[in-house]
This record gives structure tokens, sequence and C-alpha cells, in this order.
């Protein structure tokens, strides 16, 4: 179930981005990004109360995920640049990015000289099921697939989402805006891969580290 909760909420992701026929090839560099974004904010507010910090990086983890898939949407939108390759060229910044800050400025001095930040504050860690490792990331990949489905299946958004995946021209012809969900959904698809990057460090190391 551990290793599940992240596979869940980037493979909802990519899922999204999918089935609109958008290959998004970033879950991982978005997962990175979301980890050093919920990361930053326990890291630099470690006597926030858990009600009010947990929160926050939520917000943050999704956020980053979200701007990191965005970058790739606005050339895809606007230019038709292929979005295979910048997102999967992404990976390797978000990774290498991630890699600096434990290497370097982020480096926890009493970690014998691993590449780990400081450990987060109890705050900053999100809560489990008993004696188990199973944290509350399970609860969000759920609720994001009941979303998901819903969207997908009853609202307006997910059907013009179907129709532009099974027949752009045809979206096109009946008005549907395809540059809007485009960003749209990219940043939907990479911020729920940043929540799993949130929950991974939230839920699992309690700090950020490489790999």
């Amino acid at each position: 179930i551990v290793k599940a909760i992240p596979l869940m909420l980037s493979g909802l992701g990519v899922a999204i981005a999918f089935r609109m026929l958008l290959w998004n090839i970033g879950a991982e560099g978005q997962i990175y990004m979301g980890a050093f974004a919920a990361s930053w904010v326990a890291l630099s507010f470690p006597d926030a109360p858990a009600a009010i910090l947990l929160p926050v990086m939520f917000l943050a983890g999704f956020l980053a995920g979200a701007l990191w898939g965005l970058l790739p949407a606005i050339p895809r939108a606007f230019l038709g640049v292929n979005e295979v390759i910048t997102t999967l060229m992404l990976n390797y910044v978000g990774i290498l990015w991630v890699d600096y800050l434990v290497y370097g400025p982020w480096k926890d001095p009493k970690s014998f000289n691993f590449p780990l930040s400081r450990p987060f504050s109890p705050s900053a860690i999100l809560p489990t099921i008993g004696n188990t490792r199973v944290h509350l990331g399970l609860v969000f990949g759920l609720v994001a697939a009941a979303v998901l489905y819903i969207v997908l299946r009853r609202l307006k958004w997910g059907y013009e989402i179907r129709v532009i995946g099974e027949n752009p021209r045809a979206a096109n012809y009946a008005g549907i805006n395809i540059v809007r969900n485009i960003i749209l959904v990219m940043i939907l698809s990479g911020g729920l891969a940043g929540l799993a990057g949130m929950s991974e460090v939230a839920g699992i190391s309690h700090r950020l580290q490489k790999g």
C-alpha cells in the first residue's frame, strides 16, 4: 500500500492527460518538484502547528507539480511543441534540482555526509494508520480517483476532455477551447503528481533526500 500511494497519485495525473491524448511523460519531475516545495514549507516553518503546516505543504506540493506541468503545456497549446520531449527533459531538471539542494544548501550537517535535508518537525509528518507506515496520502489518492471519475463521467469539462482525446478536429468544430483544456489538464496532471511527492516526503522519508 505504501508503494501504491505515489503510483496512484501520479498514475491518476498522467491518466487524465492521456485521456486527452496529452503524453505527460514528466510525472517523475513533477513528483520531485512537489517534494521540493512541500519540503521548503516544512523546513522554513518548523514551529507551525500541523493544522496549518500540512495543508500548506499539500497546497505547495500541488502547485509546484502543477507549475512543472504548465511549463510544457504552454508551448504545446500555442505552438504545437511535442510534449513528450519537453516533459521528459523536465524530469532531469527536477531531479538535478533536488540533488543540488540535498548535496548543497539544504544538506543536514548532522547527516554524516549523506545527501539528506534536515528532518521535518513532527507537525510536518502525515498521520499514519495505526502502527503501520500507511499514511494519509492513501486518502489523497482515493479522493482524487473519485473526483476524477466524477469529472470525466458527469461534468461538462470531462466530456470536453473525452471529445478532444477522441477527435480533436470534431472538438474544434464544436467550439471546444482546446488551448484552455490543454493547459488546465496539464496543470491538474502535474498537480496530482506533485501531491505524490508531497506525500512521500511528509509520509515516508520525513525529509528531502536523493532519489
